[in-house]
């Protein structure tokens, strides 16, 4: 096994090389915890943003996001795992081989988080060598070191999120979406629970411990964070009071400050709205948030010189509820992840000024919840 996982690691040096160039086809793996609870993948065509065939990928994972390895053919997808004899429920993280070709996948390793239950979500940082996850329904934010294969390290630094907020959904904290700066030395978590982006140093494999923090208006509710390319800027995505923050990072200080707040609604919608995602093009012009409620993404343009975002359209998603948005690699095709009308919806995104056409093209699955793009 090891001496295998070596030659993988050796071919695998010119993995991440494909996310420069337009392939023909992305390979996707869509998280579905549905019953049954599995792992799909199908094929994605840059040019036609149609969806290949679907199938299972993974069997008995039951797992609400996932993330793939910059540098090697991986994924990770969270779970909760009970153990031989103990009924209670352990966060964890699952990682599989991916065999691009087939699209299947092959588990070779899991590791346990340090945490009682509610895993939500993963990052792994730019050199390949941290995972970082949090846990909504506990109070915690671990960080996993990998080994050069992929492989999950047993051992653990964890960070005990503190503080509630003002809303019947802020009694405690709720740790919600996690995203490395590019040195992959600091961790930022969204808590919607105590109305902060908590700012935290990866001091070593076991100690992860809290800079500073950027304070939201209470009841804002940060749910999930994008770091722009250059490494300047933040966007938090506050799911209770839809709104987007603009926050620099000062990274001798490890310190975000407020640019600005805006709206992701516009301003005559009366119905009930939560967001849920925030992702950047990946030429860092454009902004991409995610509304449920009013079913839609608010495009945005990002101003080069101060992050600030400007207001584009609003282009609806063609579904109930997207939980999950995003851009493959090249920033050719954005795909809205609906999970209440069980289906994906796929946009050419123009390149020039960040709008979305729907592609004509909408995948049927049960409650899709995640996609993860592999070149």
């Amino acid at each position: 096994m090891k001496v295998a996982w070596k030659l993988l690691f050796v071919a695998a040096l010119s993995y991440g090389t494909g996310y420069s160039s337009l392939q023909a086809d992305q390979r996707l793996f869509i998280a579905s915890p549905g019953r049954p609870a599995v792992i799909y993948t199908c094929s994605l065509h840059l040019e036609s943003g149609k969806f290949g065939s679907l199938q299972v990928a993974a069997e008995d994972v039951h797992t609400e996001f996932l993330a793939v390895h910059p540098k090697l053919p991986v994924l990770y997808a969270i779970t909760n795992e009970s153990t031989p004899g103990d009924k209670q429920i352990h966060g964890g993280v699952r990682a599989y081989k991916i065999h691009r070709d087939s699209g299947m996948l092959e588990e070779f390793s899991r590791a346990a988080t340090q945490e009682s239950s509610g895993t939500t979500h993963l990052v792994v940082n730019a050199a390949g060598t941290s995972l970082g996850v949090c846990h909504y329904s506990g109070r915690g934010t671990s960080v996993l070191s990998l080994n050069v294969d992929g492989s999950l390290q047993n051992q653990v630094a964890q960070y005990v999120h503190h503080g509630s907020s003002v809303t019947d959904r802020q009694d405690k904290p709720h740790p919600h979406g996690v995203a490395f700066d590019p040195s992959g030395t600091v961790l930022f978590v969204a808590d919607l629970g105590n109305d902060h982006v908590e700012v935290l140093h990866v001091r070593s494999k076991s100690e992860l411990v809290r800079e500073s923090f950027w304070a939201a208006k209470p009841g804002a509710g940060p749910r999930h964070v994008s770091f722009h390319p250059n490494g300047k800027w933040l966007y938090a995505i506050n799911e209770l009071d839809s709104t987007l923050a603009v926050l620099a990072f000062d990274m001798g200080k490890r310190q975000l400050n407020e640019v600005e707040v805006v709206k992701t609604l516009p301003d005559d919608f009366q119905g009930e709205n939560t967001t849920s995602e925030v992702v950047i093009h990946p030429s860092g012009k454009f902004l991409y948030a995610a509304n449920r409620g009013h079913n839609s993404t608010a495009v945005f343009a990002v101003e080069e010189s101060t992050g600030r975002v400007r207001s584009i359209e609003r282009e609806p998603t063609q579904g109930d509820h997207p939980r999950f948005v995003g851009i493959d690699p090249t920033g050719t095709v954005y795909l809205a992840a609906n999970r209440f009308s069980n289906n994906i919806v796929s946009f050419h995104v123009n390149k020039q000024t960040g709008m979305l056409t729907p592609c004509g093209s909408i995948l049927t699955i049960s409650e899709p919840m995640c996609v993860a793009f592999v070149p």
